[in-house]
Formats: C-alpha cells, structure tokens, sequence
C-alpha cells in the first residue's frame, strides 16, 4: 500500500503534465456578450437551444442534434453582431475586442468559404449556410406573464433587413 502510494505521488506530475488543455481550442464568442450583458445567455434543450435575452425579449438559436455547440455560439454571436437590433448593442459593437472577435470567428477555416465584399456579407453567408436544412434555427422568444412564447423566424428576412445602428 506504502508503495503504491509512493508511486502516485511520483508519478502524479509527470501523468498532470500530460492532460493538457487542447490549447487549439477556440474561445467562446459569446463571452464578449456575456461581459457586457451579464447573465443573458442561457441554454434550454440540453444545450441545443441557446437564448440571449438582454431583457424579456430574446433572440434564439435552436441547433439540430448534429450541431456542435462552438458553432451554435459562433451563429449566435454573428447574428447578433451583425443583424440584431436590440437597442443596447451599438455601443457593445463599437469595442475593439468586439469587432476584433467577429474577424476571428469570420476567419475560421469552416467559414472560409464565406469571404464576401465586407464582414457583414461573409457573415449572412456564414448565417444561411449554417441554417440551410434546418441545423440552425432562428428564433423569436418572448418571456411575458410568467409563460415562454417562441416564434420561429425566417433567417433569409431578417438578413435582407437593413443594417441595425451603427452597424460595422
């Protein structure tokens, strides 16, 4: 017993060492959201359906099972960069750490294939191909008198909207 345990404590080091992070691993888009809007991502449905709800109102994002969860919050976070018109977000978007992450996220190699004219063509490229046979769906939620009201949006509208205020 004295030797074995002897022997983990040696060996603990050297087996820590290597579990390693996978250090390729993408950071979350979504943090920049959550920073500045505390508490206003939520996820219901296993995690196959990510809310931002900056107030009773939220924009949803509902994945197929199929869907990982980075590129959920990657569609999330371009959305509503991009084409949400929530009324708080201009000052959100005009931080440089902000505008810094949508570059990254839009560089992705998966989303190479998106490179339009500006960031916000590439990203309503990202947007429908992401959305193309239902793997991401956008949704409207609504949290009114204690019930929850979805309404499922067409993406291809709300792309064509005009550019939410101050828009990059």
């Amino acid at each position: 017993m004295i030797r074995q345990m002897l022997l983990l404590i040696v060996l603990a080091p050297v087996l820590g060492a290597q579990v390693q992070p996978n250090s390729k691993a993408e950071p979350d888009p979504l943090a920049q959201l959550t920073g500045t809007f505390p508490g206003s991502i939520h996820y219901t449905n296993h995690g196959r359906v990510l809310e931002f709800c900056p107030d009773n109102t939220c924009h949803g994002f509902s994945g197929s099972s199929g869907v990982p969860r980075s590129t959920l919050r990657d569609f999330a976070f371009l959305y509503v960069y991009f084409y949400s018109d929530y009324y708080a977000l201009p000052e959100w978007r005009a931080k440089e750490q902000v505008k810094h992450t949508a570059e990254r996220v839009l560089a992705r190699p998966s989303y190479r294939s998106c490179k339009k004219e500006n960031d916000r063509e590439s990203a309503g490229c990202v947007l429908l191909n992401l959305s193309r046979q239902g793997e991401i769906k956008l949704l409207f939620i609504r949290y009114d008198e204690g019930k929850r009201n979805v309404v499922r949006e067409d993406i291809k509208e709300q792309l064509s909207e005009k550019a939410p205020s101050s828009q990059p």
